[in-house]
């Protein structure tokens, strides 16, 4: 099926319906779920407990996270009994990004060390990686469908429609905690040597003209921007 056709067929569904369609219309074993466990991360997270209980949720541990956020994904692998499964770079890779202080100067190898080439490499035998990228987010996030082509993968984002208010009544309405560093201005959170309090994502990579870590980029994004 096309991806014009997949963006029709799901788009008139609700949340969980979009979840629980694509566990009909793709192999169970063929669909890789990845999670930040960042301020937005609980609707997801917690539609995966709904509709397939104990399908594994990938973490990349870029071993840069804040303690809230480890705090956050504990509470929540608890509270909704999900399956965590780690995804970290090579040590003697982190090792030199943290050695060598990458983020201070090349914030993109930095992310591509210890996040795009560690998922990179348990992509493949997955047919499609679902995300909880939410469009409100940012423009690049705004433009993006229910499914996008993301090399051999299709990439779907069941909550891409989800607006802020949604999300915040979705969390109220179904008592999920709340991650520590949102109640003192961290609207989006990632690594702590590049992320600051601010609205949206105004508080990550500040001063650096870098809005994502490449991870939900297009392919080639790295060496099109160490190329620039």
């Amino acid at each position: 099926m096309k991806i014009t056709e997949l963006n029709n067929k799901y788009k008139s569904l609700s949340f969980q319906e979009r979840l629980e369609q694509l566990f009909k219309d793709f192999p169970e074993e063929e669909i890789l779920i990845t999670s930040s466990f960042g301020t937005t991360s609980m609707a997801l997270l917690h539609l995966v407990s709904k509709v397939k209980p104990g399908h594994p949720v990938h973490f990349i541990d870029t071993s840069y996270h804040f303690p809230e956020t480890l705090s956050y994904r504990d509470e929540l692998v608890a509270q909704l009994g999900l399956k965590v499964i780690e995804v970290k770079a090579e040590s003697k890779k982190n090792k030199f990004t943290n050695e060598n202080q990458t983020w201070r100067f090349n914030q993109d190898l930095c992310c591509f060390i210890n996040k795009v080439e560690p998922l990179d490499k348990i992509k493949s035998g997955y047919q499609v990686w679902v995300s909880g990228l939410l469009g409100f987010q940012s423009m690049h996030r705004k433009n993006l469908g229910i499914f996008q082509e993301k090399g051999s993968l299709l990439k779907f984002h069941p909550l891409i429609d989800m607006s802020k208010e949604d999300l915040n009544l979705y969390r109220q309405l179904f008592e999920l905690p709340t991650h520590e560093l949102l109640k003192q201005g961290y609207d989006s959170v990632g690594c702590t040597h590049c992320t600051q309090k601010g609205s949206g994502r105004r508080g990550r990579w500040i001063d650096v003209d870098k809005t994502e870590c490449g991870l939900h980029e297009t392919q080639g994004w790295i060496k099109n921007r160490m190329a620039g």
